[in-house]
């Protein structure tokens, strides 16, 4: 059996690690050779979570932005949001508070979408669901300007169905910002069929300008890293159900160099959102396969997470810090059972590689399906939106150093998914 993957303390090259990432920084930044339009003016049509971080990005950076919504109650919560984030950013010293009035001062609010006509630029950022955004697209491309960019801030929806809602699918640009969106600095660029040359070279000079390090991905479910990192969650989710506990798989990853476990994160960022997307996917999916069903569960018990008070650990009193909980372990084995899995124990090295193997697999179709434009690229998305840890370098710099370990982990994933499962060509991957 492969040794373990080398555990954080052990990593013998963190400075050429972190010297490959520099470089890759830089090579995801560069896009075509189109000059980029003019953008003077933002619109962000969402002023929820999501949207009030890309109207502060875009706000900190210069730009006068006119936000959007629905229900003035829904407006004014925005608007709060946005308000309070300049107010901390004045009281830990990142901001004088002169430059935090004038910010404000340049954020436009209303429940009239015709404000957003004269924008050069709009961000949608709305629930995430293919009619809402096609339905609200398609009425953005008759109101916005000629030559005014439309950009959609989907996670995982098809770009190219969205484009062609607005009947304009050239000015039409994926902008996928990770929350939170002005700090964050991951920007995943979604090139659609049809986007054109300027357009595509406009988002990637935003997003230097914003910051941000922007990586162009093509148009799949979940582009780059939602793709990567489900594939990833779905071996521990399956590990789950073969005898390891949330806690143990979180560590083990802990171990290795992650900023959270995948269970850690799930609760943080939401259950309900990872259990609405396989249900969407459920209609298209092929009986044969199989599909982890913990967290389904949970979130049939109300336990979405930290916003809920429970998820795969529970947050008594509104607390940040998830507790081991064995209600979750109860319903662990529960599935295990109706799903006939004889419950054994996972040592931690097994757990990282067999974790490592599904990200590594996954990479390398995304390479292969041409999502991805080089290998370089999904290292950046792994380490700045995934918590891969940087001093390894991200996936793929750390898979050419470890390959057997890779081999393993795939081989392992393999095994446990059966039917439909695809393998890279990792030959060809870490040549």
């Amino acid at each position: 059996m492969p040794a373990e993957p080398s555990p954080r303390a052990a990593e013998p090259d963190r400075e050429a690690a972190r010297a490959h990432l520099a470089a890759a920084e830089t090579a995801a930044a560069q896009g075509p050779a189109a000059a980029p339009r003019t953008v003077e003016r933002v619109g962000v049509v969402g002023a929820g979570t999501m949207g009030s971080g890309i109207a502060t990005a875009f706000l900190q950076a210069g730009f006068p932005v006119t936000v959007v919504e629905q229900a003035q109650e829904a407006l004014d919560r925005g608007v709060a949001r946005i308000r309070d984030i300049q107010d901390k950013a004045v009281a830990k010293g990142k901001a004088e508070r002169a430059e935090a009035d004038r910010r404000l001062a340049a954020l436009t609010a209303t429940t009239d979408r015709a404000g957003l006509a004269g924008c050069d630029l709009v961000v949608e950022a709305v629930f995430e669901d293919m009619a809402v955004k096609r339905d609200l697209l398609a009425e953005l491309g008759g109101l916005v300007k000629a030559g005014a960019i439309l950009a959609s801030n989907t996670s995982y929806l098809d770009l190219d169905q969205l484009a062609a809602a607005t009947g304009r699918p050239g000015d039409v640009v994926g902008l996928h910002f990770f929350s939170p969106a002005h700090i964050m600095r991951l920007l995943e660029v979604v090139r659609g069929e049809h986007t054109a040359d300027d357009t595509l070279a406009t988002a990637l000079d935003l997003g230097r300008g914003l910051g941000k390090l922007p990586v162009v991905a093509r148009v799949c479910d979940g582009f780059i890293g939602n793709r990567i990192y489900n594939a990833y969650r779905t071996q521990c989710e399956f590990m789950l159900e073969e005898g390891a506990l949330p806690e143990q798989v979180d560590a083990a990853l802990e171990e290795f160099g992650f900023a959270m476990g995948p269970f850690a994160v799930g609760d943080l960022s939401g259950l309900d959102i990872a259990w609405a997307n396989r249900k969407r996917l459920a209609a298209t999916r092929d009986p044969r396969e199989r599909v982890p069903g913990v967290l389904d569960r949970l979130c049939e018990r109300g336990r979405f997470g930290r916003k809920s008070g429970a998820g795969y650990y529970r947050y008594p009193d509104g607390s940040r810090r998830g507790e081991v909980d064995e209600t979750v372990h109860e319903i662990i084995r529960e599935v295990s059972a109706e799903r006939g899995f004889s419950r054994r124990e996972f040592a931690a090295e097994e757990i990282r590689r067999r974790a490592l193997g599904a990200i590594v697999n996954e990479a390398g179709l995304v390479l292969a399906d041409g999502i991805a434009e080089r290998p370089s690229d999904i290292d950046v998305v792994l380490v700045h939106g995934y918590g891969f840890p940087a001093d390894r370098g991200g996936p793929l710099y750390w898979a050419a150093r470890h390959r057997a370990d890779v081999e393993a982990g795939i081989a392992a994933a393999e095994r446990a998914t059966g039917f439909g499962f695809r393998r890279a060509d990792l030959a060809r991957l870490l040549s």
